[in-house]
């Protein structure tokens, strides 16, 4: 036979089987290879598929090595086993289909060679090579490995099932779903599951999802069943993730079944196997959870099973094997089987449902099936392409288009599922998550709860209401690491341990966690609060120096009493104008001084009430102007005292300036000043009103900000220095012989005008809230009472009381 080209192609499927297609292109009759293996089944076609399967179960005592035949194989009865072999059946029956539709690859007939790869990696890897080129060479493998998606590296790599990223998005989306964050995790002792654990491991680590212990079990060391019972037991993680072969986690749970402190927790079973039949699980599995490849259905397999037998394949060891460990009986009567007899049609699988595989819905067996179509069609296109020619291309250029024919493939089966490759080379599939459990009348259930949809996000459905738990969990079982903080409170991780286990701290004033399990505590917004429990924000209480609270009463009632009464002094001093008295040091300047007391304290009011755009303007300015007329009045008193005394000296020049001339300058030269002042500060960074949401708990205080606080410390630092000004230049002429001479009681007033507003400056800088507008409210107050009573008093009590002093008799 002439070989035009020979290519290789693995099309694979997972987690117990994996699907190699060797591919034989000839213009004559098939070829068959150098080698033949008992394990192996072959049946001649124009194109040869090459098909690895696990049936049998190798049981050998030492280490392969393939340089002599093993001791022995061993069939286990299982509902694995017979699913195992529901796959090959399927594989069979997709080439025959194939081979009977002439709208798939028509004059081309499809052959196969199937070999057993007895559950053990080095043979699966050495019946590829056998398959391809009669060597027994092996190399590492693995099917469902998350790293054969790169086409770089794996440009030749399909598979009809979904790697295992699909299966950590299912367990990282339900473990948040029912907010597990602290769980445990087993794996069988074979290098795959130990390597895929280790990655899932990571995988939900980066989701904030804590491993608490990741322990392995299986036959290379029996105390391993021991240490991770004795783990489990040990640990308060309610949750289990199985990553497990099923015949070793079989005989975990026997284990756990057996013991007389049994574990409670919900294990969560990765597995594409028909496990939900009920045959192996315990007591010990009540209440978990299963993660299974979607059900499918092949139309025509179920009467295509059920018709196997023997008689069928007459030249399949596998069938034979089967019906002589099931049906104790075999196809050929010319050998002497001892104990058995010759198959029937009676024979068949439908006497062994009860073993637990569904023949109405197929899972892994499905992606077999789908396999096989998926090479036939990618086949059909490059044959029947118009620019390809058979007879005259190399095999590296057929590997490539056949290559590329898979990356285009898009056919739909006969149950209407679409089936295209995506960028990774993979089938996205579906997962169905099934409920476990058992009574103690022996009924066993597996009943469906929910599905997981690769191609969206998130993917996860699932009815809470479906799922029947274990009875030792009231409800959905709680596996964290530590209990969950409530809302108002935040977790407050502790060193050295991992971040799912942590303390949980109130929310500090000022701030809420709405949500329970919260890291990080909200700041409320500057016009609200937390409330007590801190789970929400409240409206703070808005809170100023009021007209209607008691202070604001006493305050105002103060200042306008005060006002009164510089008014009815004014008014006094208006009556008795000709009394010499009221003339003596500037008459005009008392009326002056008089006016802007009563100003002063008025504007006192400003401070009052809620801040306004147009009062925080106005009070600063009003106070500074109004204290600068004041204090520039008692400087032009004080020095008309002295011009006065010094002008009745015989020959003084000062005689010239005696009369209102003098004071009148004084007072607009020193009033000029404060008027730019609050000019350049009203220009450049005036007051405007504002609130401080920090002096008091849950109360957000208007106020009025000053703009520049550089601005009013020179506005108080200009009144202060007049003050001074006023009061050493009265304190130097107070003892002057003069009968109406004020300059003691400009003294008294301007010491109890500076002694206010040091203490004023003093408590200002220490004070907030609304008690700022309430000490400068006491200092114009009191500074501006001092000078009306101790400057116009006297002379008020003179005038009432005294009125012979007041005359011109007694002046003279």
């Amino acid at each position: 036979m002439s070989m035009k080209a020979t290519a290789w192609l693995a099309v694979t499927w997972m987690l117990g089987a994996m699907t190699s297609t060797a591919m034989k292109i000839s213009n004559s009759s098939a070829c068959s290879l150098n080698r033949g293996y008992e394990e192996g089944y072959l049946q001649e076609g124009d194109i040869m598929l090459g098909i690895l399967l696990d049936i049998f179960v190798l049981m050998n005592d030492r280490q392969e090595t393939f340089k002599e035949q093993p001791l022995g194989l061993f069939f286990v009865l299982s509902s694995s086993s017979l699913q195992y072999y529901i796959h090959f059946l399927a594989a069979i029956f997709a080439i025959e289909e194939i081979n009977n539709n002439l709208s798939i690859l028509p004059n081309v007939t499809l052959g196969f060679h199937i070999h057993d790869s007895w559950a053990n990696e080095r043979k699966a890897i050495s019946s590829i090579f056998s398959m391809l080129t009669g060597s027994s060479d092996y190399v590492s493998y693995g099917a469902i490995d998350s790293a054969f998606g790169d086409r770089v590296h794996f440009p030749l790599f399909y598979r009809t099932v979904t790697s295992e990223t699909a299966q950590y998005k299912v367990i990282i989306q339900l473990f948040k779903l029912f907010r597990w964050n602290w769980v445990g995790m087993i794996f069988s002792d074979d290098e795959s599951h130990q390597k895929a654990s280790e990655d899932m491991k990571n995988e939900i680590k980066k989701n904030g999802i804590c491993v608490d212990y990741l322990v392995q079990i299986g036959e290379k060391n029996p105390r391993n069943y021991d240490f991770a019972l004795q783990t489990i037991r040990q640990s308060n993680a309610s949750v289990v993730i199985v990553y497990s072969r099923v015949n070793i986690f079989m005989e975990f749970l026997v284990t756990v079944a057996i013991d007389t402190s049994s574990v409670n927790v919900v294990w969560i079973m990765l597995s594409p196997l028909s496990l939900v039949s009920g045959n192996f699980f315990t007591y010990a599995f009540n209440g978990s959870l299963v993660v299974l490849f979607h059900h499918e259905n092949i139309p025509g397999l179920k009467d295509f099973l059920y018709k196997a037998n023997p008689l069928e394949f007459p030249k399949d060891p596998f069938t034979n094997a089967v019906w002589l460990r099931l049906f104790h009986c075999h196809s050929s009567p010319e050998k002497s089987f001892k104990f058995y007899h010759i198959c029937n049609a009676n024979n068949t699988l439908k006497q062994y449902e009860s073993y637990g595989y569904d023949v109405n819905n197929f899972r892994l067996t499905y992606t077999m099936y789908i396999a096989i179509y998926s090479v036939a069609h990618a086949l059909h296109a490059m044959f029947t392409g118009k620019a390809n020619d058979t007879n005259k291309v190399t095999g590296g250029l057929l590997l490539k288009q056949l290559n590329q024919h898979l990356k285009e493939i898009n056919f739909r089966t006969d149950s209407g599922n679409e089936i295209f490759f995506n960028e990774e080379g993979e089938v996205l599939g579906n997962f169905d998550i099934i409920n476990c459990n058992i009574f103690h009348n022996g009924t066993k259930t597996a009943r469906y709860v929910g599905t997981f949809i690769s191609s969206q996000s998130p993917g996860l459905f699932i009815d809470k209401k479906a799922i029947l738990w274990a009875p030792p969990f009231n409800g959905i079982p709680v596996s964290s690491c530590s209990a969950s903080c409530p809302s108002g409170y935040r977790k407050a991780f502790v060193e050295g341990k991992q971040v799912c286990c942590y303390d949980c701290v109130q929310c500090s004033e000022g701030e809420i966690s709405p949500s329970p399990d919260m890291e990080n505590c909200l700041r409320c917004p500057e016009d609200q609060w937390s409330n007590e429990s801190r789970d929400k924000c409240i409206m703070r209480t808005v809170d100023f120096l009021s007209y209607k609270e008691p202070l604001g009463v006493a305050l105002t009632t103060t200042a306008l009493v005060l006002s009164f009464c510089s008014a009815a002094v004014f008014c006094i001093f208006l009556k008795y104008k000709k009394s010499p008295i009221v003339k003596a040091n500037n008459q005009e300047l008392s009326y002056i001084l008089l006016f802007s007391l009563m100003l002063s304290f008025l504007c006192s009011l400003l401070f009052i009430g809620r801040p306004t755009k147009v009062t925080c303007l106005l009070r600063q300015t009003s106070f500074g102007i109004n204290f600068v007329i004041c204090i520039s009045s008692i400087l032009g008193k004080t020095i008309t005292v002295i011009i006065a005394f010094n002008a009745k000296r015989p020959g003084s020049r000062l005689r010239n300036y005696v009369g209102t001339r003098v004071p009148k300058y004084i007072l607009l030269l020193c009033t000029l000043p404060m008027i730019f002042i609050c000019a350049f500060w009203m220009i450049t960074l005036p007051p405007f009103p504002d609130y401080d949401s920090h002096s008091e708990t849950g109360k957000i205080i208007l106020q009025c900000n000053e703009g520049s606080s550089c601005a009013f410390y020179i506005m108080v630092g200009y009144i202060a220095l007049l003050a001074f000004v006023s009061f050493f230049v009265a304190y130097l002429v107070r003892k002057l012989p003069d009968i109406y001479n004020e300059a003691q009681y400009i003294t008294f007033s301007m010491l109890l005008f500076c002694s206010v507003w040091i203490s004023f400056i003093l408590v200002y800088v220490s004070t907030t809230s609304k008690y700022l507008a309430v000490v400068e409210i006491f200092a114009i107050l009191v500074s501006s009472a001092g000078i009306l009573f101790f400057i116009f008093i006297p002379k008020c009590c003179i005038i009432f009381f005294k009125p012979p002093v007041s005359t011109r008799g007694h002046l003279i």
